[in-house]
């Protein structure tokens, strides 16, 4: 095999490996031969013994042997020979390929994943990489003028790996320390100039102060080597050293004059500290061109642009994207209603199709300067050095005298057009770190050619260097025509007239332009003679474009040369020249110089002093215990709620929950009244019924502000009207507007969620309470004005809990750990309830374990189209639809005993954009990681990072978790966070980037970033994290801070880590939550990694649909115990194709569904329709985010329209239901109860009725029974058995209300009462518990339901007891003969009744005084209204069949049953006329009494 080139050995990934060779048939004698040869030649060993200190095992695929499973069992990489073949033929100067792709995994490693959904995965060995022990005095120690010293290229390519300088203040000295850790990348390396790779550096510099004059004394001294890790060591070993001797600090503001070396000045300028070497010519340009930028924004912009965020621009550019392809008017109002401009700059952008591009010119100009005014919080008199250090670029003014200058100048000249003059005041070189890293240097046909642009412009231009552009027009009508005739490129040109006509001379420097000079690498370049406007791209095997300049015989469209290349990485800047251009300006023009402002003392001072908690315990963050419920705003008052059902339908890992809740208004006038609940992350509100007077009100999914307006036209009419909407994240309200008086709704409540899995447990959860800042917020939107939120914890709330379970698997374990339930239980259907139907005081938590719960699989639902009974508003040609979901839960298994190295990067973000709350934020959550980490974890090595314009580290390198360093990382989090500037992540990951992982970590450097996301250069991070051999398996936790957070950012950050890698969202307002987040990330960075995701699904796909792709599209990556749910509107999909990464390794499996994972219903077609409007909501669609905002805002009709066809809440929807009413009917027509158990009846579903309940039996069923056993002995017991029974009894029937206890309760007290009263002859006694028991039943009747409340008057009319009501006093006359009576007047009366009756009353029997007449007075009126309606209808007082409990000699007024013709619900004819809508406190009479009873 011939092989293009040979590899420096020493750069060899073979370089000191052991490998054994286990070949097939396939390779010949000869080729293994040279195979030997070839490895042996890259100083690998080879061994023919198999032993743990072996590193490869090459082999060929299909080799199965006794060695390769020897391999497996001690967790030798398996590599297929190909990866040494691959390496032989890498071309020059590429001398690294990831041999993860290589790695062959088992046979049975696919098929357990296949089976099992279990993951192999080879644990670490410490001894699978050869580290050499760090022995300091074994290094070699150069000193700077050794003659022998190693040659090492310090200025072409170096860069700063590590630095750090000391300073020890002595009485008459000072001595300054310089350590630096010098590296070549690799792609730049070249064994002819340098003989190592890298090179410690120290410096040591003591000055004298000798009287009037200074001595110094210099030591320097170098240490070579090509092991980063060894440097690494050395490097840390002088820092500790040198940190420890006293009156030695760190220093970092303030640099003496020639102190470090040469690259180290040379990096530190373009950040933050030396600005010593800012010549004055240099000053005048950056201030003219940040004058410029800001006095054209002034001058344009109606508002200040400070007050413009990251997020406007972003929304004002997708706006200016959607205007150029649909020309909607209402785009271009969107724009100027995102960036107002002053009138005279408000151009019609329609008519004006060119000013399309100045107003995307006009964005990116405000994005530069929301990046560089990031450091000098836009003060334009900020120190010349601030703003220098904000454009992250070296400029340094070319002295007229060298030959670099005269060269410049002659290649201006030299592409001048005749007639024309350009005159040179200033060259300046620049560079640009990023521009220089990324520059495509290996690229032919390089080329020094000029680029023009408005002299604004160039604060954009020096800040994050040339840009693409995000639109072409055809026609601008500036000086040219033929701009974007060659696309989308970036545009240059060979003649420096030719790009002076694209720029504008300054107004702060009148005549003065920039011009810039770029590298360019054409490579092959395509010529074009006519224009091409739509090229996006060179045509396949060319690497730019060239508009052939026009002569005669070629008959070119284009009148000068143009150049465009299409990847910014072709380019780079080198330099800027200030030039007038005759005729267009005029020459030697005399102008005063710009005033500059300079910091008199050293570097920019930053903010020092940030006021933080010294410590941050857990328990600070708290979550305030209030409930939630329905409450009225115009008073103040409750909503009582009177009966609360929960009803459930859990299949596999998605449940469809319904809630009943009954609330009774008990005020006299119609109320409007909020009700707001929780609900977990994962849910969505499906549906929504209100069912009052007898009426079904079922919700619709409308536009958010259309189903506002008609819930506000709906009031205003007096209808009823419902409102329900998504208040935020996870908080959801309903608006209950004119509820009627003295009247009952049931809310009924159906939402879907997807259910987390924990510990390969699936755990359902229903939330008790929901935090005070929630409800809170929520009650005080503009709808409703909330005073407090109602407890709905109460013994008297009627409560149940119901849920039916489907799996695909069989269950092994179903059980609560926080209620008691009972259960119905086959193999893979259950059902619950629970055994105390007590309302939730702590969240209800249920667990299912299944058998093969890691297998992933399919589930798919139909939803019959014709069918409305849901609410669902779905029409199709079709007879169904058919959504799938595909869950996949990777379960890893490690093979040997994990002693793997993990290093752990905690990168905090300090930068302006984080001032205020979110950097304490930052500090608490950084404080949290820290307090959460195990001490002395022998596996875990970790550091902190602090950025902002500058970064500095807590430990020189990453150290172990030693509780003194974890100590020390809190104090440096809570004390040394005083940076602030702009978020520069890229110079920290990039010096991350030129130095490898720890050598025993598997999975690379786990970085965890705690960030807003507003990152610069995040395009250059992607590059880096792409290109860099070195960041390959490093991975990426973002940490999300603050609520305008860029979780765009963060999740291409993400995204873009080879590794993977997680976003998560820390919220200020959830922070409940932020521990369980830090436990699982702190989990995560130790465990494999599941990436590259994708999933071929085998079903018909319907082209019309417009939402027929999977949510989400872009899947994050996967870690264990965590679930990966993938949503699809697809039909007849009976199986997918999963493939996944894990480990370097590719695993594809088939899914197939079953047969219990096939169902009928809406879950899965509600929960698909959320998963893909939380896609476009929070997800990935375009890495550009102007695009991304874009496609947000051109579906947001179309995601409003899936929203209502399946009836699913959004952020763009909400439910109205509207309850028409007659405004002349009468409020007695009010019907005041509603049948629950008949809206309930759809979802008592018993799935397994032939099965019994097992588990206990509930408390009130125990009681229950108790009393029915202990009745009839209390009744037949001596009476002495009684005496010492009867208060145990007492007891136990105070444990069980009369609702709960029914006709057992009702039965034992009136057993009570007659054993006081006739067997104990304790007649004070029974008529105190008779006495207490109508209090009771009072009590009960006004936190009854309808249906609860006649149930009790029936076993009050069973027992002989009697009810009415105060408000039926008032409001009854039944012959005009006692209404409106006094209470002497009504005294009398009753003694005449009684008189007729023939009964004499005694003082005893009748009250002498109308102040002796008390609250029961009611009852009183009763007897006597009823005693004379009696009478006058000639009525007997006893009805026969009816028991009496009076004592002997007593009148007794039994119940009266005769002529009940409108057969009221308590048998009395006398009752018919009374409204029972009237209802509130009751009094109660026993008929066994007399007539007026003593107690009264």
């Amino acid at each position: 095999m011939k092989q293009t080139t040979i590899s420096t050995p020493l750069l060899s990934p073979f370089n000191g490996k052991t490998i054994v060779l286990e070949l097939g048939r396939e390779i010949g004698f000869k080729a293994k031969q040279e195979l030997i040869n070839y490895l042996r030649e890259q100083k690998a060993y080879i061994s023919y013994i198999l032993t743990t200190s072996t590193d490869y095992v090459l082999i060929t695929n299909n080799v199965d042997s006794y060695k390769t499973r020897r391999a497996k069992q001690l967790g030798l990489p398996l590599v297929n020979v190909e990866y040494v073949y691959e390496y032989r033929r890498l071309p020059p100067g590429q001398t690294s390929i990831d041999i993860s792709k290589f790695i062959i995994k088992s046979i049975e490693d696919q098929e357990n994943f296949t089976q099992t959904g279990t993951i192999s995965i080879t644990g670490s060995r410490t001894n699978a990489i050869k580290i050499n022990k760090f022995d300091l005095t074994k290094i070699k120690i150069w000193n700077s003028d050794d003659i022998n010293l190693p040659r090492f290229d310090e200025l072409t390519h170096c860069e700063i790996g590590k630095w750090a300088i000391f300073k020890e203040t002595n009485d008459n000295s000072n001595v300054y320390f310089v350590l630096e850790l010098q590296v070549i990348p690799e792609q730049y390396y070249d064994r002819i100039t340098s003989d190592y790779r890298l090179r410690f550096r120290y410096e040591k510099q003591t000055i004298v102060n000798d009287g009037q004059q200074q001595n110094k004394k210099v030591l320097i001294q170098y240490a070579f080597s090509d092991d980063p890790n060894e440097q690494q060591q050395l490097f840390a070993t002088y820092y500790y050293r040198v940190a420890t001797m006293s009156r030695v600090t760190r220093i970092r503001e303030m640099l003496p004059d020639k102190l470090g070396s040469k690259l180290l000045l040379r990096s530190l300028f373009t950040h933050r500290i030396d600005t010593q070497i800012l010549d004055e010519n240099a000053c005048q340009l950056i201030e003219s061109i940040w004058l410029e930028s800001i006095g054209d924004l002034n001058k344009i912009l109606s508002v200040p642009p400070e007050s413009i965020t990251l997020k406007t621009i972003i929304e004002a550019e997708a706006a200016l994207l959607e205007l150029k392809t649909t020309n909607d008017p209402r785009a271009a109002l969107r724009f100027y209603s995102l960036i107002p401009h002053r009138s005279q700059y408000t151009v019609d952008l329609i008519k004006n199709r060119r000013v399309l591009t100045e107003k995307i010119d006009l964005c990116q100009m405000l994005r530069d300067m929301l990046t560089v005014n990031e450091l000098t919080n836009w003060n334009v008199k900020a120190p010349i050095e601030a703003k220098y250090r904000a454009l992250k670029c070296h400029i340094e003014t070319i002295d007229n005298s060298t030959p670099e200058f005269n060269s410049i100048a002659e290649l201006i000249q030299s592409s001048t057009d005749n007639g024309e003059q350009i005159v040179i005041h200033q060259i300046f070189n620049v560079t640009k770190q990023i521009d220089a890293l990324n520059f495509y240097t290996s690229l032919s046909n390089q080329r020094q050619l000029f680029h023009g642009s408005k002299y604004a412009n160039f604060l954009g231009i020096l800040s994050r260097g040339l840009a693409m552009p995000k639109m072409v027009v055809e026609e601008l009508g500036v000086v040219r025509t033929d701009i974007g005739c060659l696309g989308y490129g970036l545009y240059f040109s060979d003649s420096a007239s030719t790009s002076l006509k694209y720029t504008t001379a300054s107004t702060t420097r009148p005549g003065r332009r920039l011009l810039c000079i770029c590298q360019v690498a054409l490579g092959e370049s395509a010529n074009y003679y006519s224009f091409a406007p739509t090229l996006v791209k060179p045509s396949d095997g060319f690497h730019s474009t060239h508009g052939v300049k026009r002569t005669e015989e070629n008959n070119s469209m284009f009148t000068d040369n143009e150049y465009a290349i299409y990847q910014l990485d072709q380019q780079r800047l080198l330099y800027i020249v200030e030039v007038s251009w005759a005729p267009n300006d005029t020459l030697n023009i005399e102008f005063e110089r710009l005033p500059i402002i300079h910091h008199q003392q050293h570097a920019l001072k930053l903010s020092e002093h940030v006021e933080v908690p010294m410590t941050i315990e857990d328990e600070v963050i708290e979550i305030a215990e209030q409930d939630y419920g329905l409450i009225n705003p115009s008073s103040g008052k409750l909503v009582p709620l009177k009966s609360f059902h929960i009803r459930a339908q859990i299949v596999d890992t998605t449940v469809e929950v319904v809630l009943y809740q009954v609330y009774h208004n008990t005020s006299s006038i119609p109320i409007e009244a909020k009700y707001v609940f929780p609900l977990d992350e994962n849910s969505t509100v499906c549906g929504f019924e209100a069912h009052i007077n007898n009426k079904i009100i079922k919700g619709v999914v409308k536009e958010k502000e259309q189903a506002k307006q008609e819930y506000r036209e709906a009031i205003e009419k007096g209808h009823g009207a419902y409102l329900m909407h998504q208040e935020q994240a996870q908080v959801f309200s309903v608006a209950v507007g004119n509820l009627p008086a003295n009247n009952e709704v049931i809310i009924k409540i159906t939402y879907v969620a997807e259910l987390e899995i924990e510990n390969d447990e699936i755990i359902f959860r229903l939330p008790a309470k929901m935090a005070s800042w929630q409800s809170k917020q929520a009650i005080e939107s503009k709808d409703q004005s909330i005073v407090r939120s109602i407890g709905i914890i109460d013994e008297k709330v009627e409560f149940s809990f119901k849920a039916s379970i489907r799996m695909p698997y069989e269950i092994i374990k179903l059980f609560s750990p926080t209620h008691r339930l009972r259960r119905k239980l086959t193999d893979c259907i259950a059902m619950i309830e629970l055994i105390d139907n007590v309302l939730l005081d702590r969240d209800f938590v249920l667990s299912i374990t299944l058998r093969s719960a890691n297998l992933p699989r399919i589930s798919i639902e139909t939803l019959s189209l014709d069918n409305d009974d849901n609410g669902t508003t779905i029409t199709s040609k079709n007879d169904d639809s058919q959504a799938c979901m595909l869950t996949f839960y990777p379960r890893f298994e490690t093979l040997t005993n994990s002693n793997e190295q993990i290093e752990l990067i905690f990168i905090i973000d300090v930068s302006n954009s984080m001032d205020g709350s979110y950097v304490q934020q930052a500090k608490q959550l950084a404080h949290l990681f820290l307090t959460n980490m195990k001490f002395d974890d022998r596996n875990i090595y970790f550091n902190i990072v602090t950025f902002g314009s500058d970064n500095d580290e807590c430990f020189p390198i990453s150290t172990p978790t030693t509780k003194e360093n974890l100590d020390k990382a809190k104090h440096f989090v809570l004390h040394s966070l005083i940076h602030r500037g702009n978020t520069d992540l890229f110079a920290v990951l990039h010096r991350y980037s030129l130095l490898p992982a720890l050598p025993t970590s598997k999975f690379g450097r786990q970085f965890i970033i705690l960030s807003d996301g507003h990152i610069h250069d995040l395009q250059s991070i992607l590059v880096l994290l792409e290109h860099q051999s070195t960041m390959r398996r490093d991975r990426i936790f973002a940490c999300s801070i603050g609520n305008v957070a860029n979780k765009h950012g963060l999740k291409q950050l993400v995204n873009g880590a080879s590794g993977g890698g997680l976003t998560t969202v820390f919220d200020s307002n959830y922070r409940s939550k932020w521990k369980t987040k830090v436990l699982n990330i702190l989990e995560q960075v130790r465990q494999p990694c599941v990436t590259n995701i994708s999933i071929n699904w085998h079903g018909h796909v319907d082209e019309q649909q417009k939402f027929n792709m999977q949510a989400p599209k872009i899947i994050r990556s996967l870690f264990n115990g965590m679930r990966l749910s993938v949503y699809r509107f697809i039909q007849n999909c009976h199986k997918a194709t999963l493939t996944a990464t894990i480990d370097g390794q590719e695993f594809v499996t088939t899914v197939f569904s079953s047969t219990m994972t096939t169902t009928k219903g809406r879950i899965l077609h509600c929960l698909t329709a959320r998963a893909i409007i939380d896609d476009y909501d929070n997800g990935l669609l375009h890495v550009d985010e102007s695009e991304n905002e874009l496609m947000k805002v051109q579906y947001k009709q179309d995601l409003i329209d899936l929203s209502i066809k399946h009836s699913v809440v959004s952020a763009y929807t909400s439910f109205v239901a509207i309850e028409e009413r007659d405004a002349k009917t009468d409020v007695k027509t009010f019907q005041p109860g509603v049948r629950l158990l008949d809206v309930m009846l759809d979802r008592n579903i018993d799935l397994l009725p032939y099965i019994g309940w097992d588990g206990d039996v509930s408390n009130l069923d125990t009681i229950k029974q108790k009393l029915i056993d202990e009745r009839i002995p209390l009744e037949s017991a001596s009476i002495q058995s009684k005496k010492e029974s009867i208060v145990d009894i007492e007891k136990l029937c105070e444990k069980i209300s009369y609702r709960a206890g029914g006709d057992a309760k009702f039965d034992m007290m009136m057993t009570i009462i007659r054993t006081y009263r006739y067997a104990l002859n304790e007649h004070e006694k029974a008529n105190e518990i008779e006495n207490k028991m109508r209090n009771d039943l009072k009590t009960e009747m006004i936190s009854a339901t309808t249906e609860e409340r006649q149930t009790l008057q029936q076993r009050c009319q069973t027992n002989n007891l009697i009810i009415i009501s105060d408000d039926d006093e008032s409001s009854v006359d039944f012959d005009g003969k006692t209404s409106g009576l006094t209470k002497t007047q009504r005294l009398e009366k009753m003694r005449q009744i009684m008189s007729s009756l023939g009964e004499a009353p005694t003082a005893a029997d009748v009250p002498s005084t109308p102040s002796s007449l008390s609250s029961s007075s009611s009852s009183s009126l009763f007897s006597l209204e009823l005693a004379q309606e009696m009478i006058s209808k000639g009525k007997k007082m006893t009805a026969p069949g009816t028991r009496s409990l009076a004592a002997p000699g007593t009148c007794s007024l039994a119940a009266l049953s005769d002529s009940d013709d409108e057969g009221d619900d308590m048998g009395f004819g006398c009752f018919d006329d009374i409204p029972t809508a009237s209802y509130s406190a009751p009094h109660i009479w026993t008929h066994s009494s007399p007539i007026v009873s003593r107690e009264h």
